[in-house]
C-alpha cells in the first residue's frame, strides 16, 4: 500500500516512485510477440479500407492539402494527380500538379497543369511577399 500525505505527496521513505527494483526482470522478457486474448486483438485486414468502420469510400478531404484517394491497402495519392494523369499524361518526375485558381479542393482538369518544384517555390514565395506588403 502507497502511503501520501493530506496534501497529495507521497509519505517519506514509500519509495513509490520507483517502478522497477534495480536488477529486477520485467514480466514480459523474451515474449516477444506475446499473444494475450485473440478475442480482442486485431486480425490481419480486420479494419482497413471499407472493413473501417469509419469508411467513407476512399476519400479524404484535407482542407489545406487537397483531396486524396485510396489506391490499395495502406496506399493513397492525390485526386488532382489521378485526374491531370488521366486526362493528359504521366506527370515526369520533379514535376507536381499545381492548381491555378489557388483552390486546392478545385480538381476540374483545366485548373491543372504540371510544374518543376522550382517553379513551385517562386510561385509559393511571390504570393508570400505579395501577402506582406
Amino acid at each position: 500500500m502507497i502511503h501520501r500525505n493530506e496534501d497529495g505527496t507521497f509519505a517519506q521513505g514509500t519509495n513509490a516512485w520507483k517502478r522497477f527494483q534495480k536488477g529486477g526482470t520485467p514480466w514480459n522478457k523474451g515474449l516477444r510477440g506475446i499473444h494475450m486474448n485473440s478475442d480482442t486483438e486485431f486480425k490481419e485486414d480486420q479494419y482497413v479500407e471499407e472493413n473501417h468502420p469509419s469508411w467513407k469510400g476512399g476519400v479524404q478531404v484535407h482542407n489545406k492539402d487537397g483531396v486524396y484517394l485510396w489506391i490499395g491497402k495502406n496506399s493513397r495519392i492525390r485526386r488532382a494527380r489521378k485526374v491531370y494523369e488521366d486526362t493528359y499524361r504521366e506527370i515526369p518526375r520533379g514535376y507536381v500538379t499545381y492548381h491555378k485558381d489557388r483552390n486546392n479542393l478545385n480538381d476540374h482538369p483545366s485548373n491543372l497543369v504540371a510544374i518543376s518544384r522550382a517553379e513551385l517555390v517562386r510561385k509559393n514565395t511571390s504570393k508570400k511577399s505579395n501577402k506582406n506588403n
